[in-house]
């Protein structure tokens, strides 16, 4: 489950922050700033998506399928049957199989759950460069990768940005130990009208589960 959320997690909020990767060429550069400008300029951001895992060594290729909302540091993801929230401070993470409801702080996640910390891992820990364009169904895509400075368990996150759009439309991220997670994105809309407190999960309206409280 770590494993899953901090891939999406790397994958969604890297849009905020590629105009500031450490840019190689001039191509890439303003590419990027043209995808976080439209990032930018939204109040918030609805992903449905589609998170898949491929380890060709152990022969296992795993589908999985989700969405989640974003505004600011704030989230409502849905995934793998969870509901995790996120008002920027409070992390509540919701399994209805296991009837359990943990609280923590948001600022003490600090592998998948860690947003803050993956929104600027993208703009001073990675180089960028364009690698080509490509030509699908009549649409044009550009390729660019993503390369850690330092040390992570991955080499390399290779975007698909649409040309048109300029957006994002896919991510892969290529572990050292050869297995390949791939993003994509499925749907997407945005500055959506929220109802109060969605960002938060009140477990008094889940009687059932059990409130483990971890702060």
């Amino acid at each position: 489950m770590s494993k899953v959320l901090y891939i999406l997690v790397l994958f969604l909020f890297s849009f905020s922050q590629l105009s500031n990767a450490q840019v190689d060429d001039a191509k890439a550069k303003k590419i990027l700033e043209k995808v976080a400008a439209k990032a930018k300029s939204f109040k918030n951001m609805k992903f449905e998506f589609t998170y898949r895992m491929v380890d060709k060594a152990h022969k296992i290729d795993n589908e999985l399928a989700g969405n989640i909302v974003m505004q600011g540091d704030k989230y409502n993801l849905h995934i793998m049957g969870r509901n995790i929230i996120s008002d920027g401070t409070t992390m509540w993470n919701y399994d209805p199989d296991a009837e359990e409801i943990q609280i923590s702080n948001t600022k003490d996640s600090k592998d998948a759950f860690s947003f803050l910390k993956l929104l600027t891992s993208i703009d001073d820990s990675h180089k960028a460069k364009l690698i080509k364009t490509v030509k699908e169904k009549g649409k044009e895509y550009y390729i660019i990768d993503l390369t850690p400075i330092e040390g992570k368990s991955y080499y390399k996150v290779r975007l698909k940005i649409s040309k048109a759009d300029s957006w994002v439309v896919e991510a892969k991220i290529y572990e050292k130990d050869n297995v390949e997670y791939i993003f994509t994105v499925n749907k997407f809309s945005s500055n959506l009208i929220l109802p109060a407190n969605y960002f938060t999960l009140d477990p008094a309206k889940f009687p059932d589960a059990d409130v483990v409280d971890l702060r």
